[in-house]
């Protein structure tokens, strides 16, 4: 995906809300907020309207930069995460094709024996 515009980032709070960005898409997301202002603002707006409202109501105690560089901190945890995940699983496949090579191999070994 690359870089992202205001535009798209606007459309995609809602996916980054949910954690349905995937790991391309949250990359392109995370560097966004952090060189621009505006769409830095327009989350943390978003951030004080899904979970302000709802914890000033409930009685609760909410900080609104604590909360947004919470969210943050966890959704750049997550993407490490995943990236991790991802590069384990490619690591099992290669693994897996490896074996059955070998298994190929040692078949066809055993048949000409």
């Amino acid at each position: 995906m690359g870089t992202l515009t205001c535009k798209t980032f606007e459309k995609e709070i809602g996916a980054f809300f949910d954690d349905d960005l995937d790991n391309e898409e949250l990359t392109a997301f995370l560097a966004h907020i952090e060189n621009c202002d505006d769409c830095r603002e327009e989350l943390t707006i978003r951030l004080l309207i899904r979970m302000g409202l709802q914890r000033l109501e409930d009685g609760r105690n909410f900080h609104l930069g604590n909360e947004f560089d919470r969210m943050i901190k966890n959704a750049r945890a997550r993407l490490m995460r995943r990236q991790r995940l991802q590069k384990l699983a490619g690591l099992l496949i290669g693994a897996v094709a490896l074996a059955v090579v070998a298994v190929i191999v040692f078949t066809l070994f055993i048949l000409v024996l």
